[in-house]
């Protein structure tokens, strides 16, 4: 049976015509109900709405790549090095995490590249589980935008700069001081984003080739030690441990191992931001720096002063190397303007995505958090990333916030990565159709999804020692991100299914588009009915039958043709589409005489038993008496665009024609369909009825009542026979251009069995004809 869910059916019908009544002996509309794969240009789904944003893609390669690389590189490999080896107990264990960390993120990134080819949207992971995953409807939607708004903060990068500032000038800050400062970045970055967006980009820019160039610098600093510094009482240069120590006192706990993961991910994180190959060179860029700037670390600063430095072990690291005044001073700046560059990175990334998620209508005053004024900046999306941001800072103790903020980030992460791992497996078995100029090797999604489950698992696994003395129970990360899944499910179902069902409407998607340009998709209340209003006439429908072939696609508008189906049943919709669809194709060709045929959807109709009229879910469609064309002029000709943009210029040249095939399942008994003769039926019938989807808009034809117009139907329409009915023609020389349809009762037929039917609606080319 062909697809019939919400998201198939237009999200607003509007008639331009409200004056204008419709034959109650009508189907229903088939562009607005009957579409199994409305919005499918076979190269991507078009209810996923497309990028709109007045900011645009135009930034070059090197601009890219400092993009992300900023993005990556933050204070991840300055600040979390500390944590990473006091928790796993050993120098050996604490590389491998970071080696590993970098084959963990490569996986995910193939994942990320493969829907990234498959669905070019901006949005990233939001875009990919919403159309990976549609039913419950609007549930990844709102589950990724409670995710991002409620987790979408840099306060851990806020924090460092403000202890890596206090630390340079020798300040022993108070929790005030240290969140006083933090809180200034973030508010000075917010400004400079939203009021003053290029030269912020190009703050960041610099900054981001600042730290890398830090980064550098510490590699060498490290190699600088050990082949000039004097030897210590020891006698040793490097407090590198030598082969038999580098895996001493090692933690084996997984717990703790996953912990430890997810501080090494979030020195990793921000590789999606662009799906190209700037991705993955900036993930081996940052894989090499990482190792050497730890190595370095182990050179020069003794182990023990390193499980206790905190978050200050590259201050520690500078201080040993280089004195007082430059150890000690201009380097921890440079780490705090680093700092400052990840943020300034993380906000604007982080401000795109909310921007996103307001234009689809999943935050509250849509319309102004969507929108890029007044300065052609996403002020919207800052804010909602500041107000989190804001309360990270100023409400936990600055204790253990930092290891605790790290490891709630990643948990959550954990869900949406698993899903979207699994996500790109089934996608390649549903839709093996979409293009995908890259695909992720299978080993690698698999061991990504095995990954996801074990670190989701891993809080189970606890050590030895639960809890440290004043600190944070082991697994509170764990339970705070489980909380926040478990709110985003709560918040879905009183939102979209407890409300409405109370209230008796249902959510749909306004479109609107602001006066900056972009595009904002409301969500309304809308009754929950499918009526629309219509007016009874009585009318003679003529049967044709004996003398079928008096009538033809060019003369009357529709034909009937003699044709033996391969299939049957009509139960698989992909077999539908595998093996119907050819043949479908061929017949076309030899009743027209077409160059060239592309379907564009169908529609199977099966009455549920005892219903006169289409099921409220539309699961089941039977025949609506409601007249109707399928496709407006306008809309028509739209669809060549649509579904063929490469070769549409050239196919809109010459005669293009929308025809429905419609063939009987079994022989119909009942509600047979019934065509008006073109010529009988003027423009002046013709009613506009707009649909409105969440990227575009259609339009079919109602028709208004009038006693000239001239039905007929086939009386005992069997499988073996087709009904072609001419939707639209551009040919210009006065022969029929549009059919009328629909189904109408037979009195005394009322018992019998209901009609089962499937149409199939093509566009057909004739590259040899003009349109005159």
């Amino acid at each position: 049976m062909a697809t019939n869910d919400d998201e198939q059916r237009p999200l607003l019908i509007r008639s331009i015509s409200p004056t204008g009544s419709s034959k109650t002996l009508t189907e229903s509309d088939a562009e607005s109900y009957d579409t199994i794969a409305e919005g499918i240009s076979r190269s991507i789904e078009d209810d996923v709405i497309p990028e709109t944003s007045v900011l645009g893609r135009t930034i070059s390669w090197p601009s890219a790549y400092i993009l992300v690389i900023s993005r990556v590189i933050g204070s991840g490999i300055f600040a979390t090095p500390g944590s990473i080896v006091k928790s796993v107990g050993s120098v050996g264990l604490s590389l491998t995490l970071w080696v590993v960390g970098a084959i963990i993120a490569a996986c995910g990134l193939a994942v990320s590249l493969e829907y990234g080819s498959m669905l070019p949207r901006s949005g990233g992971d939001k875009v990919y589980l919403e159309f990976t995953y549609r039913k419950p409807r609007f549930l990844a939607s709102t589950l990724v935008a409670v995710q991002a708004v409620l987790l979408g903060f840099t306060a851990s990068n806020c924090i460092v700069f403000a202890q890596y500032t206090l630390f340079a000038f020798d300040v022993e800050g108070s929790d005030f001081v240290r969140k006083t400062l933090a809180v200034g970045l973030l508010t000075a970055i917010t400004i400079i984003h939203g009021c003053f967006l290029k030269t912020g980009i190009w703050i960041q820019n610099f900054l981001g080739w600042i730290k890398v160039a830090l980064v550098i610098f510490m590699i060498f600093a490290g190699l600088f030690v050990v082949i000039f510094q004097p030897k210590g009482s020891d006698g040793r240069r490097s407090h590198f441990p030598n082969g038999r120590d580098l895996f001493k006192d090692t933690e084996w706990n997984w717990g703790i191992i996953s912990t430890a993961l997810f501080k090494v991910f979030y020195s990793y994180a921000g590789l999606g931001n662009v799906n190209n190959s700037v991705s993955v060179t900036a993930l081996v860029t940052a894989c090499i720096l990482y190792v050497l700037v730890n190595i370095a670390y182990f050179i020069v600063v003794p182990l023990d002063e390193i499980r206790d430095s905190g978050e200050l072990i590259a201050a520690l690291f500078f201080e040993r190397s280089f004195g007082p005044h430059l150890g000690k001073k201009i380097l921890p700046l440079a780490v705090a303007l680093s700092g400052a560059g990840n943020v300034m990175v993380v906000t604007f990334a982080l401000a795109r995505l909310n921007q996103e998620i307001a234009r689809q209508g999943f935050l509250p005053w849509s319309k102004y958090l969507a929108s890029s004024k007044p300065f052609n900046a996403p002020m919207g999306g800052l804010l909602v990333h500041y107000i989190p941001s804001l309360l990270v800072i100023a409400l936990p103790p600055s204790g253990e916030v930092y290891s605790f903020i790290l490891e709630v980030e990643g948990y959550p992460g954990q869900v949406f990565g698993l899903a979207l791992s699994v996500g790109v497996l089934w996608l390649r078995y549903k839709r093996p159709d979409l293009k995908r100029p890259f695909k992720a090797w299978i080993g690698a999604v698999l061991f990504r999804i095995v990954l996801s489950i074990a670190l989701l698992a891993a809080p189970f696994f606890p050590s030895k020692q639960k809890s440290n003395p004043g600190g944070i129970w082991y697994a509170t990360y764990a339970v705070v991100g489980i909380g926040i899944i478990v709110f985003g499910l709560v918040y879905w179902y009183v939102w979209t299914r407890l409300i409405p069902k109370w209230k008796g409407y249902r959510l749909e998607e306004e479109i609107s588009v602001l006066d900056d340009g972009t595009t904002v998709t409301k969500l309304v209340h809308v009754p929950q009915t499918y009526d629309r209003p219509f007016e009874s006439h009585s009318a003679i429908v003529h049967d044709v039958l004996g003398r079928e072939k008096e009538f033809s696609l060019d003369t009357n508008g529709f034909q009937f043709h003699q044709h033996t189906s391969v299939e049957k049943g009509f139960l698989d919709d992909e077999k539908v589409k595998r093996d119907y669809y050819p043949e479908t194709e061929e017949l076309l060709k030899d009743a027209t005489g077409a160059s060239k045929i592309f379907i564009f959807d169908h529609t199977i109709r099966r009455q549920a038993p005892g219903d006169d009229q289409i099921t409220p879910d539309r699961r089941l469609r039977g025949p609506v008496q409601r007249v109707h064309i399928d496709q407006s002029y306008k809309a028509a000709l739209s669809r060549v665009p649509h579904h063929l943009p490469e070769e549409a210029d050239k196919l809109l040249q010459s005669r293009v024609q929308i025809i429905n095939v419609w063939r009987p399942i079994k022989t119909v008994q009942r509600d047979p369909l019934a065509v008006a003769e073109a010529n009988s039926v003027d423009d002046g019938s013709l009613v506009v009825t707009k649909l409105i989807y969440p990227n575009r808009e259609g339009e079919t034809l109602a028709v208004k009542y009038d006693a000239k117009h001239k039905w007929y139907y086939k009386s005992a329409l069997t499988p073996d026979e087709v009904l072609l009915i001419k939707c639209f023609d551009s040919k210009l020389d006065g022969r029929a251009r549009r059919v009328p349809h629909t189904a109408f009762g037979v009195p005394g037929t009322e018992d019998k069995e209901g009609r089962e039917s499937i149409e199939v609606r093509a566009l057909v080319f004739h590259e040899d004809q003009s349109l005159e």
